[in-house]
């Protein structure tokens, strides 16, 4: 298991950054310090020299569905938790994606919770459905992933 966060400019600034140092003291503990990685645009490089462990990808376009891109292109071959970078992360929160067996999107009261676990099985699947909706939102290429490869996301409903 792998984890990918995803940090573009649309995001803000100090609070993002904030949040990003809040949720990889949670990562090292659930998932491994080994295991994160982050697609970061040029505005986050601070970031860099904070987190010398964390495997930085370089996010050229500055989108959220590039950065993801990127990353899972990356991390092929394995099962990845996709985290955006307004998600404040909680233990139990990492144990809900744990373990799954299909794609899963979280939802809030409906709406993209800004995270998702990918099953290794379906990365690639995912990978090529966002191919087509770079300068989208990542939630465009979960409906383009049930459109033209019928493979329909597990949904949770988050808390707020």
């Amino acid at each position: 298991m792998k984890a990918l966060v995803v940090l573009h400019s649309g995001l803000g600034g100090k609070e993002v950054s904030s949040i990003f140092e809040e949720n990889i003291k949670v990562l090292y503990r659930t998932i491994g310090i080994d295991s994160i990685y982050a697609s970061i645009s040029s505005q986050f490089l601070d970031l860099f020299n904070k987190f010398p462990e964390v495997c930085f990808i370089n996010n050229s376009k500055d989108e959220p569905t590039f950065g993801a891109y990127k990353g899972l292109r990356k991390l092929r071959g394995n099962n990845v938790l996709l985290i955006e970078g307004f998600v404040r992360l909680n233990k139990e929160l990492v144990h809900r994606f744990l373990n799954r067996v299909n794609i899963t999107v979280g939802t809030v009261k409906g709406n993209w919770s800004g995270m998702a676990f990918v099953s290794m099985r379906d990365l690639d699947y995912l990978v090529r459905s966002m191919e087509f909706n770079f300068g989208r939102e990542l939630k465009e290429a979960f409906k383009t992933l049930k459109e033209k490869y019928s493979i329909s996301p597990e949904v949770i409903e988050l808390p707020d």
